[in-house]
């Protein structure tokens, strides 16, 4: 079921007129499906159904990384097939104990740095631009950062759309950008640049985003080549918007969700023998859903797994 007929059926629940909602209802009915949705995907071991895993290239001499942290709830691993190992993952501590100035060369490791608002930071004083792919985007863009002597400034400009202009011609010395956002969600793909139109792109904001968010981390040794690296995440939870939008989770167990949102209307309305009633349903549903995901299929606990040989074919299969 997609997002308005999920309204739509909690509406007839709640005997309102399923055809034609009120905004107000609308909005409401929306947003109690929206938070049972994320309460029941949060909850332990549902991880699993929001996992996927990406791929990034890295850069020659180039040490920190970002994702967008719009569609990515965590990393969990990284690996790379061009010279078969899987990083491991270290704490900025260790490797600053272990090494204050890292080599080039293959890295072995994967050290994660807390979110941030832009992917790359300017490499020396700047000015900055911003641009869009669309007309339309004619918001205020700010930005707020570091300059030359350590001293924090603040910049915004009226944007002109696929024309690029300066965040301010009075500041050309930003040396770090920690906040990048908009005042109305943006219409194209909005770019942040540094020097120029079309100086190295800091950072970037897809269609309906206002803020950017990024998960960064740090590879070591750094990079000494151009490798795609793989790594496993799990996706974030994105709010249904649209009539056509689709819950994360089987088509099966989408009255789940009903039930969920339904129990937020009823205490709402402070109607407690229904409230009972639906919430007996409720644990029914969540039962049969984590047995549907946990149940079944093949053992987890991988103890027939080889592992494939990192010798040869002329020798026998294994890691050694």
């Amino acid at each position: 079921m997609n997002f308005l007929t999920l309204k739509q059926r909690l509406a007839r629940r709640r005997n309102k007129n399923a055809t034609t909602l009120d905004s107000a209802t609308d909005t409401r009915l929306g947003d109690f499906l929206n938070e049972s949705h994320r309460e029941l995907l949060s909850e332990v071991g549902m991880a699993r159904l929001r996992d996927d895993i990406l791929t990034f290239a890295t850069v020659a001499s180039q040490q920190r990384y970002a994702v967008v942290e719009q569609g990515i709830a965590k990393i969990h691993r990284i690996w790379e097939t061009t010279n078969d190992h899987r990083l491991k993952k270290r704490s900025l501590a260790w490797l600053r104990e272990t090494d204050a100035d890292p080599p080039t060369g293959v890295p072995d490791y994967w050290i994660p740095l807390s979110s941030t608002q832009v992917a790359v930071q300017p490499a020396d004083a700047s000015e900055i631009f911003v641009k869009s792919t669309a007309a339309g985007d004619t918001g205020t863009c700010r930005i707020e950062g570091i300059i030359t002597g350590g001293y924090r400034r603040t910049a915004s400009v009226t944007m002109t759309g696929v024309t690029a202009v300066s965040l301010s011609t009075l500041i050309t010395s930003f040396i770090e950008i920690d906040k990048f956002y908009l005042s109305v969600a943006a219409v194209g793909t909005v770019t942040l640049h540094e020097d120029s139109g079309t100086g190295t792109e800091l950072a970037r904001l897809a269609i309906g985003d206002a803020y950017a968010r990024y998960l960064s981390f740090l590879l070591y040794p750094t990079p000494a080549a151009v490798v795609t690296h793989s790594m496993d995440v799990t996706r974030s939870i994105a709010d249904m918007s649209q009539d056509f939008d689709e819950p994360l989770i089987p088509e099966d167990f989408h009255d789940l969700l009903l039930d969920m949102a339904d129990l937020k209307e009823l205490t709402k309305g402070d109607d407690p023998d229904r409230h009972r009633l639906v919430e007996a349903h409720r644990v029914k549903r969540r039962n049969e859903f984590r047995e549907w995901v946990f149940g079944g299929g093949d053992p987890e606990d991988g103890s027939d797994a080889s592992g494939g040989s990192n010798l040869g074919s002329w020798f026998p299969a294994g890691r050694w």
